[in-house]
């Protein structure tokens, strides 16, 4: 399936990772379906209903004795559903009990929660009269419930061949195709469950997932428009709706749909976060880190600030400078004695990391020095230092502190192009290609490669 895409840097995967959960919060439905379903009052009355004689494609009983003796289990199948089960147990083994015996006991099991042998009695109603259309559709739910949802395919069709034409049926036969990823079939199915059942709002629900999957975005968010004038403070809906409205690309209505939610006091720290990014691509640097601020604050230290940290990295890449430090200042504030030290150094070194970039690199390689002396291994704090005393013209310091981060295998591959690049700019090709060697050893690299097939071909010139 397509996938929804958003211009802009830094924020634009997170934007999308929030329209493809708004899409996996739907696969416990496809799954096993709508949880609250089986509880519904219409569902219980449903699978209620059916043990009751129902047209004339229904089997009759045995004989008068059958009859009657159902009849007086039936009284006791609410109260005592064990004793209904021994009972009807005892009528199976009468020579030629009747289908509606099996179809009864598969019921009461099914109602218990014992699948396989409920199973196994519905299979024998059917194979004794084969077109049982409420064993068919019974077995077909208990396919559902199963997440088997070919095989609850199969009996579905085969219930509306014979006759079904409720909302419950239609609307499983939605999940069920909503499980096989035929989402044009389950929307019709829901779209006719809809019509015959639409007190159940499980239905339209569906109906939403099935278009959800199709990328039908208008009709989505224009039933949402209607749900959500009737449920203004279903949090639910707005996220739906903003889920909706990212897959359309227009970011900002989701943006609003999450202050909304916010309002109501149901937005969550990582829907804050995405409102952060939304804000990012639009250029609306302020307001992104305040929305960042509120995620941090709603997660709560414990949470860790790895969010606020990439936030503010994606304020720095679109230059918001300003916006970045007030995000840093107000993750400080709000954390307080709770900071563990290794995030306050992450957050010093975002400072300088912002300092630098403000043309502030005197300040920023003070606080990076007070870094590595508390954390001699931070590799990235060496590499700003590197870079900065390089720039300084202090080659010694600059190489010395490319070696130190070079010691850590995560930045050794950065460490050993910039002091290749130090090296090189100091006249030492002789010392610069073992160290590009390493490099590529560690990770391939076309810019480094061609870099590297330069040198050694300037230094063969010179022999």
């Amino acid at each position: 399936m397509h996938r929804p895409s958003l211009r802009g840097q830094g924020g634009t995967a997170a934007v999308l990772l929030a329209f493809i959960l708004h899409l996996l919060s739907f696969a416990a439905l496809a799954a096993g379906p709508l949880p609250s379903l089986w509880d519904n009052p219409v569902f219980q009355k449903h699978l209620l209903g059916s043990f009751g004689i129902n047209s004339n494609i229904e089997p009759g009983f045995r004989d008068e004795n059958e009859s009657a003796d159902y009849e007086a289990i039936t009284k006791v199948m609410q109260t005592s559903p064990a004793e209904a089960m021994q009972a009807l147990q005892k009528l199976s083994t009468i020579k030629d009990a009747s289908a509606r015996i099996d179809f009864a006991l598969g019921n009461l099991l099914f109602q218990a929660d014992r699948r396989t042998e409920a199973e196994a009695w519905f299979k024998s109603a059917i194979a004794k009269f084969s077109n049982y259309r409420q064993a068919i559709n019974n077995l077909a739910i208990l396919y559902v419930q199963a997440g088997r949802h070919q095989e609850a395919v199969q009996q579905f069709t085969e219930a509306i061949r014979l006759g079904a034409s409720d909302g419950t049926t239609y609307g499983l036969l939605g999940v069920s195709y909503l499980g096989l990823e035929n989402f044009l079939a389950a929307e019709g199915a829901f779209r006719n469950a809809m019509i015959l059942r639409p007190e159940v709002k499980d239905w339209e629900m569906g109906l939403i997932q099935a278009l959800y999957r199709q990328e039908k975005w208008p009709e989505i968010i224009s039933i949402l428009n209607r749900l959500i004038a009737a449920n203004p403070s279903d949090d639910q809906l707005w996220d739906l709706q903003a889920g909706a409205y990212l897959g359309q690309k227009n970011t900002l209505a989701a943006a609003a749909n999450y202050e909304i939610m916010d309002q109501l006091g149901k937005l969550k720290a990582e829907q804050l976060a995405t409102l952060g990014d939304i804000y990012v691509n639009e250029g609306m640097l302020d307001v992104a880190a305040e929305a960042y601020v509120r995620a941090f604050e709603k997660a709560g230290v414990s949470a860790g600030i790895d969010r606020p940290l990439r936030a503010a990295d994606i304020l720095l890449g679109r230059e918001g400078y300003e916006a970045a430090r007030k995000l840093v200042q107000r993750v400080t504030k709000s954390a307080g004695t709770a900071l563990k030290d290794a995030d306050r150094r992450k957050l010093l070194k975002v400072g300088a990391k912002i300092d630098m970039a403000e043309g502030r690199e005197d300040d920023a390689a003070k606080i990076l020095e007070q870094i590595v002396t508390l954390d001699p291994l931070d590799g990235d704090a060496l590499l700003l230092l590197g870079q900065y005393y390089q720039r300084k013209n202090e080659n010694e310091k600059a190489a010395a502190r490319f070696e130190q981060a070079a010691s850590v295998p995560e930045f050794e591959h950065q460490a050993k192009v910039r002091h290749a690049q130090l090296l090189v700019g100091t006249g030492k090709y002789d010392q610069a290609i073992p160290l590009l060697k390493r490099a590529q050893e560690i990770k391939q690299s076309d810019s480094v490669g061609r870099f590297l097939e330069d040198l050694e071909r300037f230094m063969k010139s010179r022999r």
